[in-house]
């Protein structure tokens, strides 16, 4: 009777043990993939008039600069603080402005496999006749550009600024304590004609971080005491922080530029209804605009 007890008490916990785990990963509160949103600066990058002409440019690496490790108060940790595939993010960035009328990019950090590849194509197409027996024609020559984007992540700053609250009567409280961390990204418009610096634009962006806890202590008997204890913690997903970062810089690279006529608007009113727009933000006059409706019917101008 007693091995057949355990066995039944090991067979329910395998079997809560599943249920457990099912419910884990099968809940509100676990998302399934999906394309990631759009963030606010995404939104006034996508939406920028389009260009008198698309702007060849060539992105070599975008790195991170900043020599930080992830904080941590415990142990030492070798795990570095943002992410390091700033070069995707920015190359995206640099798509997404004008939903792609900008910017020409030319693929460089993938170099060298591009040119192991077009070799392998070149090979081919002169050992191989075509299937109507012909010399296959040779490959076309690749994509350059006239403008060389440069820059990286070159600050993370944990702790700018921490504190807390908290508070405690007749055995029932609560706390709340919060972090700020700072990110600075620059960038920088290189003549690749000349090697002259046309432009250096940076944007910063915080990581802010809270925790919540409450708690609940009771004495039910003289011998008996009660305690019970809750709490959350929310984390701002610093590859987000590092996004925005750098897609507020592509947008400013495009309205500086656009400000030292290094290039122009297609269309002169949106052009210079954007430049209001960014020139208010950049001097701290106003926010960034994520609603072209709402902007319409506040100014009476039609949303580019």
């Amino acid at each position: 009777m007693k091995i057949r007890g355990v066995l039944l008490l090991v067979a329910s916990l395998a079997v809560l043990g599943g249920c457990s785990s099912r419910l884990f990963y099968e809940n509100a509160a676990v998302s399934k993939a999906h394309v990631t949103d759009r963030t606010r600066a995404t939104e006034i990058l996508m939406g920028l008039p389009a260009p008198l002409h698309p702007i060849p440019v060539v992105v070599y690496d975008f790195q991170d600069q900043t020599g930080q490790f992830k904080n941590n108060e415990k142990f030492t940790e070798y795990s570095s603080a943002v992410t390091r595939g700033g070069y995707s993010i920015l190359v995206k960035a640099l798509l997404d402005a004008g939903t792609g009328d900008w910017f020409t990019v030319a693929e460089r950090g993938a170099l060298k496999n591009l040119l192991q590849e077009r070799q392998i194509v070149k090979m081919t197409r002169g050992e191989y006749p075509g299937a109507d027996g012909q010399k296959l024609p040779g490959l076309p020559p690749m994509l350059y550009g006239g403008t060389l984007i440069e820059g990286g992540i070159v600050s993370y700053d944990s702790n700018v600024m921490t504190g807390g609250v908290g508070a405690v009567y007749l055995g029932i409280g609560g706390s709340a304590q919060y972090r700020r961390d700072l990110l600075t990204v620059y960038l920088r418009a290189i003549s690749v004609e000349s090697g002259r610096v046309l432009l250096v634009v940076n944007s910063s962006k915080t990581v802010y971080s809270v925790a919540v806890d409450g708690n609940f202590l009771r004495y039910l008997t003289v011998a008996n005491l009660f305690q019970s204890e809750a709490g959350f913690t929310v984390n701002e997903p610093v590859q987000l922080a590092v996004r925005q970062a750098i897609e507020t810089a592509v947008y400013s690279l495009l309205m500086e530029g656009t400000l030292k006529n290094l290039w122009e608007f297609k269309n002169k009113s949106a052009g210079e209804h954007a430049i209001e727009e960014y020139l208010a933000l950049r001097d701290g006059k106003d926010e960034m605009v994520m609603d072209p409706e709402k902007e319409k019917n506040k100014k009476g101008q039609k949303p580019y």
